[in-house]
Parts: C-alpha cells; structure tokens; sequence
C-alpha cells in the first residue's frame, strides 16, 4: 500500500506536468496567430478606407482624428488573444440631424455588407461584419465611431506582443 501512494502523487505530477506544458503560448501560434490578428487589422484598414470614408463624405464631417490599440481578452493570468481597438472621432457642421445622418450611415453600412443591429436606433448604431464590430455615435456636432474585434484566439505570447504595442493615431485622408 505504501508503494502505491508513493507513486501516485508522481502519476498525478506528470499527468498534471504533461497537461500544462501547452498552456505557456510558447511555441503555438507563433506566425499563424500573427496572421489572423494582421487579417483583423487589414479588415479594420478597409472598413476605414472604404465605407467610413463614405460615410464621413455624405454626412460633410471633417476634422478626423484617430488611434489604434490592442488588449488582451480572456483574464489576466490566462489570456485568449488580442481585441483590436480603432476609434475615430469627427466634426460635424452642427447642423446635422440624427434621423437623416443615421439614415444615411445605414443605407451605406448595409451596401457594404454590414449587419445593422437596429436601424432605426439614432443615438448609437451597431453593426458587424465578419470579426468587426462597428459603434456609430451620431451628435449634431460630433460623430464618434468604435471599430473593434472579436477576441482573435493567440498564443500568450502573441497576445502580449500585441498588447505592449504602443496606442498608435490612425492617419485619415
């Protein structure tokens, strides 16, 4: 018997050794976690080049000012991945009324390919598209915009490398 419990416990500590020895991040993911999270990031470009750009032309807005960043999602001591954060925010004329402006974000975030949540929301729109989550905050003199991600599953060290990344301002033209 007393041989027994002698080995058990080092059964137990291998089993549990073997178990863990994946969840350091060292060593999985590596370039394809890269990948996935540039994917999400050019995704993100696209969006900003292309139909917010649409927007902010057919509602006047001007004065764009930006910036990037990344965080880690899951908890602290076992991260998941990376959200990446772009927000970017806009002078309005002041004349710009919500009913027609959130109107007019919807009609082009639809013929994007975007999901509007509740079209008819004119205080704060949400839509999405693939691994985007887009937050539209019209005011009469301010448009605020939210584009995120979903959490994009990395390796730890994938996940801090994006996050010790610096806040970086979106260039706009």
């Amino acid at each position: 018997m007393t041989r027994m419990l002698g080995t058990a416990p080092l059964v137990v500590l291998l089993a549990l050794g073997l178990g863990l020895s994946g969840c350091d991040g060292s060593g999985s993911g590596g370039s394809a976690d890269r990948a996935a999270v540039d994917e999400v990031e050019q995704q993100a470009d696209a969006a900003l080049d292309g139909v917010l750009h649409d927007v902010a032309a057919a509602l006047r807005l001007d004065g764009a000012q930006g910036s990037r960043s990344f965080t880690i999602c899951g908890e602290s001591y076992a991260p998941r991945g990376v959200v990446m954060q772009s927000f970017v925010h806009f002078d309005a004329s002041g004349e710009l009324t919500r009913e027609k402006a959130t109107a007019t974000t919807v009609g082009l975030l639809e013929d994007d390919g975007w999901t509007v949540d509740d079209p008819d929301n004119t205080v704060i729109l949400k839509a999405a598209k693939g691994r985007l989550v887009l937050h539209v905050q019209i005011g009469p003199s301010l448009v605020q915009v939210d584009l995120v991600s979903e959490c994009v599953e990395t390796s730890d060290a994938v996940a801090e490398e994006y996050a010790d990344r610096p806040t970086v301002d979106l260039a706009w033209s």
